[in-house]
């Protein structure tokens, strides 16, 4: 027997959170689906070492854009009119990733048992996001898999779209920061004690910005076995410390409380959460049973906390927009948006809205922190690289003075 965590939605669309004791997986999802619940989440419990050494294991993972290309070729051919099986046994033979490929054997045969391919994507764990198996339920349901496939597609790209924005206009202050990094590492234990011993030959006075580089590069040379230990091993435990709850919670925290980016991250997750959930209403699927997909799909831990937050406040009755406003996770704006919308029945288009809007809002701020960085960064290699000239060429002009002298 094992133990087993879960996330169910009732048939009124209640949240609940319970653990089980079963012989396997499956046989609790059939217990758990005769009664009614809509599972949207099952995971093993782990022992202690185990959970603790998950934290420095590198998960199996499918790209998003893996993923969409699936999706798109899923979709064509049952618009085609193949059967589920059938499909899965082609797109089998065009996959090169071993995860995935061993993931897509394992829905295939359980598809082919009679199982639904909602519940077939599901019992593959954190391999793929339950957005999509619980998009795929309500296409079940509804007679209509393609259309929820399409649909999903639509969402992948327009997140994919955001998000490649994103990094790349970051990508390039990052280059720079590297570059200088590598530059002072350069000159602190290559140049510098070369530099050294050419002063020690003269016995002259060095100024104090030299004597300061010179003390500088003096000690990361005897002591780098530990700078470098130090760096590995901080780099290390933050990286294993960002995969626990709590770490999770503080840089995602820290990520759109920074100044100057911190407003771009708190648009992508505003993004992310209003495009998820217009996605997951227009496939029929229950608003409180979205709203606890969506804190899931936003990927930043403050989010999700306030998410789950504005979902009990709408299971107990209270509006969508009037939780919102009180949680303070989306602008007036968008709060005033999804209060028409939801006056008028609109909701899912006025989501949409939103979510445009902050496509153009991240594309402005992004520009703006290009135009931004890039002088800064180079102002900073400047200052960098004309310090350490500087303390260079001021003890060899001192010489070069006395020696005329």
């Amino acid at each position: 027997m094992h133990d087993f965590y879960c996330r169910l939605a009732t048939a009124r669309g209640e949240i609940i959170e319970r653990n089980y004791t079963s012989a396997s997986e499956e046989s609790l999802r059939l217990e758990l689906e005769e009664k009614d619940y809509l599972v949207l989440e099952m995971k093993r419990k782990s022992p202690i070492l185990s959970q603790i050494l998950s934290v420095f294991r590198l998960r199996p993972r499918v790209s998003s854009r893996e993923f969409l290309f699936f999706n798109q070729e899923l979709a064509a051919l049952l618009k085609a009119g193949l059967p589920i099986v059938q499909s899965l046994d082609i797109l089998l033979e065009r996959r090169e990733n071993k995860v995935f490929r061993r993931a897509l054997l394992d829905i295939r045969d359980r598809v082919k048992s009679g199982e639904a391919l909602s519940d077939a994507f599901m019992a593959q764990g954190d391999l793929f996001p339950p957005l999509y198996y619980s998009s795929l339920a309500s296409g079940e349901r509804s007679g209509e898999v393609p259309v929820v496939l399409k649909r999903f597609i639509a969402y992948s790209k327009s997140v994919m779209s955001v998000k490649k924005k994103v990094t790349s206009a970051l990508i390039y202050p990052v280059i720079l920061f590297a570059l200088s990094i590598g530059l002072i590492a350069l000159m602190v234990f290559f140049i510098i004690p070369k530099f050294t011993e050419f002063l020690s030959d003269f016995g002259t006075e060095l100024p104090l910005i030299t004597v300061v580089m010179i003390a500088t590069a003096e000690f990361c040379t005897a002591n780098w076995q530990i700078l470098l230990v130090l760096v590995v091993g901080t780099f290390a435990g933050a990286t294993a410390w960002q995969r626990t709850p709590a770490g999770r919670y503080f840089f995602d925290n820290l990520q759109i409380r920074a100044p100057i980016i911190g407003g771009i991250f708190m648009d992508y997750a505003q993004n992310r959460f209003t495009r998820t959930l217009a996605t997951l209403q227009s496939g029929g699927i229950p608003l409180v049973v979205s709203l606890d997909l969506a804190a899931k799909a936003v990927g930043n831990a403050v989010f999700e906390r306030k998410l789950i937050q504005v979902a009990g406040k709408v299971r107990e009755g209270q509006s969508l927009w009037e939780s919102l406003e009180e949680t303070g996770i989306i602008s007036g704006l968008g709060v005033e948006m999804v209060k028409v919308g939801e006056s008028t029945g609109a909701l899912v288009d006025m989501l949409n809205d939103v979510s445009d809007f902050l496509d153009e809002e991240i594309d402005h701020k992004l520009n703006r922190l290009v135009a931004l960085i890039e002088p800064a960064m180079l102002l900073f290699m400047a200052l960098v690289v004309g310090t350490m000239l500087m303390a260079v060429y001021l003890p060899l002009i001192e010489v070069y003075g006395k020696a005329n002298m």
